[in-house]
């Protein structure tokens, strides 16, 4: 599979795919209000409330005809559902991203991570190396972080995870939800 990636352009026969964790409306405004200062100041920067989640494993662009394999992997990840607090505003100088993140991390979560990652390499996706950092990414290509940003802390129970078909958009990416996998022991 790692190896069939590419860029998911039309005609292609690849879907560009990633599994996250996917907040309710209500989360989705209390991130834009936690980040209001980050959001004001990143203007045409700025992520769309709509396009609000945390990454748990992005696949990249795979055969079309893969997707019912990955679905049926995805039903078989268990976890119990657990609580975010994202209380934590940041800036990547590298990559130009500010984002909104928990300063600490319930066990569950790396736990998901793992065994979505684990369950995704017996179809032969390959993990990406570095250190996992869940983040809510509230704005792109910013010059700098904004001075003296604070967040509000926004609680976020999660109970599901969702797997996300990514397209190019005149902005910004389309997000499309393509399957809900709720929790359960």
């Amino acid at each position: 599979m790692a190896g069939e990636r590419n860029s998911g352009t039309p005609g292609s026969g690849k879907k560009r795919l990633f599994f996250a964790l996917w907040p309710d409306e209500d989360i989705r405004a209390a991130i834009a209000d936690a980040a209001a200062t980050v959001i004001q100041h990143a203007g045409q920067k700025a992520v769309p409330a709509a396009n609000y989640h945390i990454t748990l494993a992005f696949l990249g662009a795979v055969s079309a005809a893969s997707l019912a394999d990955i679905v049926q992997v995805a039903r078989g990840v268990r976890f119990l559902p657990f609580t975010l607090q994202l209380d934590r505003l940041g800036y990547w100088p590298r990559s130009q991203v500010e984002w909104l993140a928990p300063s600490s991390l319930p066990l569950q979560l790396p736990d998901l991570v793992d065994n979505l990652w684990n369950k995704l390499a017996a179809m032969g996706f390959e993990h990406d190396a570095r250190q996992y950092r869940p983040h809510v990414t509230l704005s792109r290509r910013a010059g700098a972080a904004p001075n003296n940003a604070q967040a509000h802390p926004v609680t976020w129970r999660a109970s599901s995870f969702v797997l996300v078909e990514s397209r190019p958009g005149k902005k910004h990416p389309i997000y499309t939800v393509l399957e809900h996998f709720p929790a359960g022991a």
